[in-house]
């Protein structure tokens, strides 16, 4: 039964991961309104770097367990 938790968690990490590679694929476009805006010029390049580092971050966490994760399960 715990294997089963394990794969699932597994899964679900794997499923995050490849919701957030999209994001990163789409992060200019979600930024074009606010790049639009004159008040925000040189902001947004910021953001969009700020975005994107966390996002990876995020992914490189969740690749660490998974590995974790696969490794106790052998």
């Amino acid at each position: 039964m715990i294997i089963m938790g394990v794969d699932e968690a597994i899964k679900k990490l794997e499923v995050s991961n490849e919701g957030l590679e999209v994001i990163i694929g789409n992060l200019d476009e979600q930024l074009a309104d606010i790049r639009s805006d004159p008040r925000l010029e040189g902001l947004v390049d910021d953001l969009e770097n700020l975005f994107y580092a966390y996002l990876k971050t995020w992914i490189k966490s969740n690749s660490e367990i998974i590995d974790i994760l696969k490794r106790e399960k052998e």
